[in-house]
């Protein structure tokens, strides 16, 4: 036996009605609750503490801990170079760029170990040398009578070869010739 067309519409309209009735219920926030917690009362009661106080420590008795590298392998420091010992050269140290603003003069250094530098025009390296003169290209230090100029590296290109160009024949790309 067969259902009427008109019976199956009013069934697909009456599950369309009730699923509108659904949607306009969660939109309206119908099944939301707020979970709340219970208040706290205005004084709590003071609690022992469980954790055991430690003892003070002198600071003395801490100074190996900064004066041997926790990370290093032998826990030794590290070498400084003292700061009232100045570099015989500037040899260990590369220009690798300059700023010349209208007020601003800098010049930025890169030692072979270390985080790089930023010296100002009159401005003095860890080691002593003193910034004298910045060009765009260079960077004149002294150290008392002593002058030495860094100056920027300039990278090139290598020059153009005189070997002829790769080629392939038809053979090395297996293309049947036509």
């Amino acid at each position: 036996m067969m259902r009427s067309p008109i019976t199956a519409e009013r069934a697909l309209m009456a599950v369309a009605l009730v699923l509108l009735v659904l949607i306009a219920l969660v939109l309206n926030g119908t099944w939301q609750s707020a979970d709340w917690l219970p208040a706290e009362p205005a004084h709590r009661p003071a609690v022992a503490a469980k954790t055991p106080v430690l003892a003070p420590v002198a600071l003395p008795s801490l100074a190996n801990a900064w004066q041997t590298p926790l990370f290093s392998v032998d826990r030794r420091p590290d070498l400084q170079q003292p700061a009232n010992q100045a570099a015989s050269s500037l040899s260990g140290l590369t220009l690798t760029g300059v700023l010349l603003n209208g007020t601003v003069q800098l010049a930025f250094i890169k030692p072979t170990t270390g985080p790089a530098l930023k010296v100002r025009l009159n401005g003095q390296l860890p080691n002593g040398w003193t910034l004298r003169a910045i060009s765009p290209t260079s960077a004149t230090f002294g150290l008392g009578e002593r002058t030495e100029t860094l100056t920027v590296r300039r990278l090139r290109l290598p020059a153009p070869s005189t070997s002829p160009p790769l080629s392939l024949s038809r053979e090395d790309l297996h293309e049947p010739a036509p």
